[in-house]
């Protein structure tokens, strides 16, 4: 379906042709690495075999490829009809295949079956990335079956429920982070900084029931460090999940804080780590930077800059590149960067979920969510179309409405914060 990709052509192209090819080669792995019968996509792949052994579907990976099969098609990587038939089988069998509680789907599936697999939680963030990426299918297609699918989905999740804890909590404010069966709610909640914001918002405006006063609770500890002033929280990605799919430029949230502004403060403030590297790391610089949740010689691990430090010379290719719209000369440098001088682990789906040269550790599999980041956030810098897809959900617009963000132009130049 999707032509044979070349690393020579790569390397010679300049400018878009290399924002093109990063995007296509990811646009591939949500096409090849979702079952076609289920439309499940798989959580990682092998970024150079033929064939793998991985099976396990996640549903945060699903919210990445409704998106993905858009950008194929509005980029003509795919055929629009072939597209808006994946897009009904993945909506059918979120609707009945996937197994779920109240409506919050389980994080990791068999990618054939549906069957729930290691015993995981009911999560409440990874069917909110799902969810995201239902509403832009919804808002993109405009097409009936995926409007009843659509709404189907979102309307069953029980986001009173995921608050009170079944209602035992009535007085509750924030959102647990999921539910077993085997241990109930777990005891963690959406309470402090991180990727969280896109999960309020969603709750918020499609259930217009639900209590608001949660969001002026959230913990949001501002930290400086290099002469950038950010939202605490180490990992890349916390400050990039939710704006890969809402745009938050140019406004301001009743705290006073503009989370553009943080996103691109917190890229920046890795990348001075990076050419600081007070533990001199191999291959750290202005063009090899971003410490996220990534693969690592010693396994999965969640990396970070201050002050939720945690840095063993392993960096997520993609959370420098999901920065795009935040940093764009700073990301396509270390794009060319990266081709140049690391080529040889560019595979298939892109580059590798982590790169360690202090060890000569390159990761051989790409993760769905990191390469879904990175996807949209490419797209977010040179069309803005995921950003316009959520924004003309009502959902989402009354989800911005009932936390009160507002208008505030030219806060993207900053501060992070405007106490009012």
């Amino acid at each position: 379906m999707i032509a044979a990709l070349t690393l020579a052509s790569v390397l010679v192209a300049q400018g878009n042709l290399q924002l093109d090819d990063i995007q296509h080669r990811a646009v591939r792995f949500f096409w090849e690495q979702s079952n076609p019968e289920t439309g499940i996509s798989k959580d990682r792949a092998d970024n150079h075999k033929p064939v793998d052994d991985h099976t396990i579907g996640s549903c945060a990976s699903v919210g990445f490829a409704l998106p993905a099969y858009i950008i194929g098609v509005e980029r003509h990587w795919l055929p629009r009809k072939d597209a808006l038939e994946r897009t009904k089988v993945t909506l059918r069998h979120l609707n009945t295949l996937w197994p779920n509680e109240h409506g919050w789907l389980y994080h990791f599936v068999d990618w054939k079956t549906g069957a729930r697999q290691w015993n995981c939680e009911a999560s409440s963030i990874d069917t909110s990335i799902c969810l995201a990426g239902v509403i832009q299918a919804k808002e993109y297609w405009k097409d009936s079956e995926v409007t009843t699918e659509a709404d189907k989905f979102a309307k069953r999740i029980d986001w009173k429920w995921m608050l009170t804890d079944g209602g035992n909590k009535p007085d509750e404010t924030t959102l647990s982070m999921g539910w077993k069966p085997e241990d109930g709610f777990i005891d963690a909640r959406w309470s402090s900084f991180c990727e969280l914001n896109m999960i309020y918002i969603q709750a918020y405006g499609i259930d217009p029931t639900i209590r608001t006063d949660g969001w002026g609770k959230i913990a949001r500890g501002v930290f400086t460090d290099r002469g950038h002033t950010y939202l605490v929280g180490g990992p890349l990605f916390m400050h990039e999940m939710s704006n890969s799919f809402y745009d938050f430029s140019e406004m301001r949230d009743p705290q006073g804080f503009n989370y553009w502004v943080d996103t691109k403060e917190s890229a920046l403030q890795h990348r001075a780590y990076a050419i600081d590297n007070p533990n001199h790391h191999k291959g750290y610089d202005k063009d090899f930077w971003g410490l996220s949740a990534c693969d690592t010689p010693k396994g999965y691990m969640a990396l970070g800059a201050w002050p939720d430090f945690h840095d063993n010379g392993t960096i997520t290719p993609t959370s420098a590149l999901a920065a795009m719209p935040y940093t764009p000369a700073e990301s396509k440098s270390m794009l060319a960067h990266l081709l140049k001088d690391y080529g040889q682990y560019y595979g298939k789906y892109g580059f590798p979920n982590g790169m360690c040269p202090d060890e000569n550790w390159y990761d051989s599999d790409v993760i769905g969510i990191d390469l879904g980041m990175m996807l949209l956030g490419v797209e977010d810098y040179r069309t803005g179309l995921p950003w316009k897809l959520s924004m003309r959900s009502p959902w989402i617009k009354r989800g911005y409405q009932r936390i009160g963000f507002h208008k505030a132009p030219g806060s993207n130049g900053g501060p992070l914060q405007v106490k009012e």
